[in-house]
């Protein structure tokens, strides 16, 4: 029990120690210099939806949109590249076809004079 006091005094102290000597932040930072590219029309450093590159909040989503889409492609074809190769080594190892994958396709229909066992 003491040591979850010391502890939770612990943790308090140093959220109270941190909140009260944390330095002063500058009110107007200034990354860029004035009249370069990066820097918008109104100083906020691209940050706005229209920067004065043309780019800003807008083509920042977009560009991570498409990244994400590319992800989502590759990590798809990559998976059913390892089924296919699963599927093989299956067939190989048990000496007989590879029963059909669970990715939404239609069994082929039995004959019917067949029975399941």
């Amino acid at each position: 029990m003491r040591f979850i006091i010391g502890l939770l005094f612990g943790f308090l102290v140093g959220i109270a120690g941190a909140i009260l000597f944390a330095p002063d932040k500058n009110r107007n930072p200034s990354r860029w210099p004035e009249g370069h590219p990066a820097r918008s029309r109104n100083g906020d450093a691209g940050a706005g939806v229209d920067g004065a590159n043309g780019h800003g909040l807008r083509g920042t989503l977009r560009t991570l949109q498409d990244h994400v889409n590319q992800a989502w492609e590759e990590a798809r074809s990559a998976a059913e590249e390892a089924e296919h190769e699963m599927m093989a080594r299956y067939a190989v190892s048990a000496g007989k076809p590879a029963p059909q994958a669970a990715s939404g396709k239609k069994r082929a229909a039995q004959p019917a004079g067949s029975k399941k066992k």
